[in-house]
């Protein structure tokens, strides 16, 4: 493969390290718990099956059966093993960063061998027809945006623009949060849901930061095919503001660890 057919995350791109986070509540408290759960039923149960079941099948008819094989045992030898006293949040780190790592290898693979729009129609596609099979409920939750905020009042700072959650908002958000388990810890700068806006900030996304460095297929980089296309890609396709539902638009920091999720629906 030529030096310019070489994608940008197996140059290189860097690596951020994330902010270093701990103590009993972080590893123990609700959120981490939710996480725990989260991870197992929405990436062990429903989305791992992706690598083994769809990329690497496809592989194995794209070039050499048995190098393939042998590669896959390879990173699957790379999982690092939960045990029944790791906490909550070791759990959840180490199911996401094993997951990561396999779609990483897997997409890196797929690469070699597809054009862009058909790596496209293959990643993203699958990801958003395996969505709207396994988890229709979720899907359905999040589009009742507009519905659940219909009769709420506009959020109006003191300069009568800013917009930020209350404290009883943010105490929610931040102990509570259904999202986490995919962002790791987030914050709101920006929230009107009677006007159809909320704008989440993630310093360092779990899916940069979970899995060590020096396990991914690439050590050197950040695992940023699977941040573009099992996340944003599949998100922003599942979630695109038709009829006025939820739109999600995620912008990845690359080579930086953080992002911004900007989420708007039709509001009246």
């Amino acid at each position: 493969m030529s030096e310019s057919s070489v994608i940008a995350s197996d140059r290189g791109s860097g690596r951020v390290a994330p902010a270093q986070r701990g103590g009993w509540y972080y590893n123990w408290g609700p959120q981490a718990w939710i996480d725990m759960w989260m991870s197992n039923t929405m990436l062990v149960k429903k989305a791992m099956p992706i690598v083994s079941h769809t990329f690497v099948p496809i592989l194995r008819l794209s070039g050499d059966k048995e190098q393939v094989d042998r590669d896959y045992q390879e990173i699957r030898s790379r999982r690092e093993n939960i045990r029944w006293f790791d906490s909550p949040r070791e759990k959840w780190r180490k199911r996401y960063g094993n997951f990561v790592r396999e779609v990483e290898w897997a997409l890196l693979e797929l690469r070699r061998y597809y054009s862009p729009q058909q790596f496209e129609d293959i990643v993203v596609g699958t990801s958003v027809a395996l969505s709207h099979e396994n988890s229709p409920e979720f899907l359905a939750m999040m589009n009742s945006m507009s519905e659940k905020n219909r009769n709420k009042k506009p959020v109006t700072g003191a300069d009568g623009t800013s917009k930020k959650p209350g404290r009883w908002a943010t105490f929610l958000f931040e102990t509570f949060n259904p999202a986490h388990w995919l962002t790791g810890p987030a914050s709101i700068t920006e929230y009107d849901p009677a006007n159809g806006l909320t704008v989440m900030e993630i310093p360092d996304c779990g899916w940069h930061t979970c899995g060590p460095a020096e396990r991914l297929p690439n050590p050197d980089a950040l695992p940023e095919q699977g941040c573009l296309y099992i996340c944003k890609g599949p998100f922003e396709a599942l979630f695109n503001g038709e009829g006025g539902g939820l739109k999600m638009e995620f912008d990845p920091h690359l080579p930086e660890t953080s992002c911004t999720v900007r989420m708007t629906w039709q509001a009246h």
